[in-house]
């Protein structure tokens, strides 16, 4: 006989009929239950009035006045494969440490992440919102609050990455609620908070069915997106040399260049040759054209033996009394014999000499 049908034995009372058959219809369309409870992983408060205050570590959770309570329960227990429909019940209980202002809570979603140890009002994760969750009155200390979740714990399970845990804030209809549950730092009381969760019974595991049919083929899918760069691949061999191409377009003509200095015009030599007795000094001079000057000069003699030893040149240049058209000569015969001598200048028309 199982459970069911002994507690009705051993009532001492026969149930009537139509209570025998309602109960026997409840456990054929049930079966038995599994009882759990989701450990609570994390949980603490933040408060708008100390925005940058964490904490986690606080013995109460507090709710009102600018604080929000934060709960995250662990799924993870619940056996494997465990689907939502085989939740029955999820409820959340919470003690009342004390009760500031007597009114009610709602139990709002997280939906972002967020650590117990650093969590602040500063940096709080999103919830649902105001009047989005269930609510609780809250009127007294010293006593457990109970809150339905079957449907929200239902969602976490057919999704578990959503699972950033619950927010406890004063109901739209009692916003001026203050009340302060225990957390799980509270070791004194161990009234930490509790995720009862019922299952139903899911039964043996049966034989493993015959392979359907394979499916249609399924619509193509999108492009994935673009594989990283591979690497450089190596130098490929030199290639042939490729035609010579056309000619290229003329370019354009440069800029005029600077006009350079006028050279000599007309250059002319002039060569005067005397003798020179010997033992004398004397001048002797070349003379220049008419229209032309002298540029340049030199003198010397015509004997070509020892007697370049005998003839020294004391000056050779312009002369001073008639620069631009005379070269003049001095010049000292050290022998006692006379010796031909020469002054020589290189003359050029008088237009094509700049300067001094």
């Amino acid at each position: 006989m199982n459970r069911f049908s002994t507690r009705f034995a051993a009532s001492g009372n026969r149930p009537n009929c139509g209570a025998c058959i309602a109960a026997w219809s409840l456990l054929l369309l049930t079966g038995p239950a599994l009882a759990l409870d989701a450990p609570l992983s994390a949980d603490t408060h933040i408060s708008t009035v100390l925005p940058t205050n964490n904490f986690g570590a606080v013995t109460t959770l507090n709710v009102g006045t600018g604080a929000t309570a934060l709960l995250r329960f662990d799924l993870s227990t619940l056996p494997a494969a465990t689907a939502a429909d085989k939740l029955v019940k999820a409820s959340l209980k919470l003690y009342v440490n004390r009760v500031g202002t007597a009114g009610a809570i709602e139990v709002q979603t997280v939906n972002s992440a967020w650590a117990e140890s650093t969590v602040t009002a500063g940096n709080a994760p999103a919830t649902s919102g105001a009047g989005s969750g269930p609510t609780v009155a809250v009127n007294a200390a010293g006593q457990y609050v109970t809150v339905d979740l079957t449907a929200q714990v239902k969602s976490w399970i057919t999704n578990p990455g959503t699972n950033f845990g619950l927010a406890l804030s004063p109901a739209l209809s009692a916003p001026g609620t203050v009340a302060f549950f225990d957390s799980k730092e509270n070791t004194s009381t161990a009234h930490v908070a509790t995720l009862d969760l019922t299952l139903a019974d899911q039964g043996p595991r049966g034989q493993q069915g015959l392979k359907g049919d394979t499916g249609a083929q399924g619509p193509k899918g999108d492009p994935g997106p673009a594989g990283p760069v591979g690497a450089t691949g190596a130098t490929g061999a030199t290639g042939a040399t490729g035609a010579t191409g056309p000619r290229g377009l003329t370019g354009a003509t440069g800029p005029t260049g600077a006009t350079g200095p006028a050279g000599p015009v007309n250059v002319q030599y002039v060569r005067s040759t005397t003798t020179l007795p010997g033992g004398n000094q004397g001048s002797r001079f070349a003379n220049c054209p008419a229209g032309k000057v002298v540029i340049a000069g030199g003198c010397g003699h015509r004997d070509f033996n020892t007697a370049a030893l005998d003839i020294i040149i004391n000056y050779s240049g312009p002369n001073p009394s008639n620069p631009s058209t005379q070269w003049r000569c001095i010049l000292d015969n050290k022998s006692s014999d006379g010796r031909a001598v020469e002054a020589w200048a290189v003359c050029v028309s008088a237009s094509s000499v700049t300067g001094p």
